[in-house]
């Protein structure tokens, strides 16, 4: 008789206790795969645990083995270790992701794991649908969503028609949807590179690195995620940041060639352009953006010329936390 398969459903995170919840209460109502083992493993980035009532409430009220392990040391990169980590040491086979602020769909474990399987894949991800969150939206806010859901599912049809082709291989897969084959990442000795500490950029890389060992990655369409998005980030500013900041993470981690950066800079620049003009006919939208477009123009340069993105440093909590 096989022996049964165990895996780690896991998450991170940092003084966000409502969002977790909300996290820990779409976990409560999720299919589970059907003889499969199943453990939850959290890591609370702070220098203190506050999140282990949370979790101790969830585990009592489903009967599932959840568990919160604290990682002092600052940044993203060095969490996720702790929870890889925990995997390993529980003996788990899979280990997945999803970010803290994010609510699974019920049949998103199910859809994602049996995906992986399927497809024999090192490592998976599927799509994130943004909604919004709680609270009144304004102007702005609700021109930034409209932008971030159209965004959002092109890149999900383009993503879908890739896996189909079976050519969804060249795009990364994030923590944010995620799941990896446990063997696979300790025989090619893949971990979340802690040089990353506040860039962003850790998942991107482990992905990258994966596929350059040979691992097999790919994209389950079906295994949705929802991320309610919050008015901080529903910003025309932190649109800007987040573009420039995750090219800039782009150029570095693939080493992107000055030949390149610069005619695709520009032509990001003249798309800004473009949709400014477009904005009076087409909607608020395109103001955001030739905002977006911008960003990624300016985060190729600066990516190239060596200034690393802070967007997870200290002094980003307002925008990144609950507090």
């Amino acid at each position: 008789m096989a022996e049964q398969l165990k895996l780690g459903v896991g998450a991170i995170t940092r003084r966000r206790p409502v969002m977790f919840a909300e996290m820990l209460e779409s976990f409560e109502a999720m299919a589970l795969p059907e003889g499969i083992e199943v453990v939850f493993l959290f890591a609370e980035n702070d220098a203190a645990l506050s999140m282990q009532e949370i979790v101790d409430e969830f585990a009592g009220r489903t009967g599932y083995s959840a568990k919160l392990e604290l990682e002092t040391r600052p940044g993203i990169p060095m969490a996720r270790n702790r929870v890889l980590d925990m995997a390993l040491a529980e003996g788990c086979d899979f280990l997945t992701f999803v970010d803290d602020d994010e609510l699974v769909r019920s049949d998103w474990l199910v859809e994602l794991f049996g995906g992986l399987q399927a497809r024999g894949l090192d490592l998976a991800g599927g799509p994130v649908h943004y909604t919004a969150a709680k609270g009144e939206l304004g102007f702005w806010n609700k021109a930034c969503l409209e932008y971030l859901l159209e965004r959002g599912k092109k890149r999900n049809r383009r993503r879908a028609r890739m896996a189909v082709e079976g050519t969804d291989w060249k795009f990364p897969v994030y923590t944010n949807n995620w799941c990896a084959r446990l063997s696979t990442v300790s025989a090619l000795g893949i971990r979340f590179n802690e040089a990353l500490q506040f860039t962003g950029g850790s998942d991107t890389r482990f992905s990258l690195d994966m596929a350059a060992a040979g691992g097999k990655v790919g994209w389950i369409p079906s295994a949705i995620v929802e991320e309610p998005t919050p008015q901080s980030r529903l910003r025309i500013s932190y649109q800007f940041a987040r573009a420039r900041d995750q090219a800039a993470n782009s150029v570095r981690l693939r080493k992107v060639p000055l030949g390149r950066v610069v005619p695709y800079a520009i032509s990001r620049y003249l798309d800004a352009v473009v949709n400014v003009i477009a904005a009076p006919i087409k909607g608020r939208k395109y103001l955001v953006k030739a905002v977006y477009k911008a960003g990624i123009g300016t985060g190729r340069l600066k990516g190239y010329f060596g200034k690393e993105s802070q967007h997870y440093a200290p002094g980003t909590e307002k925008v990144h936390t609950e507090n």
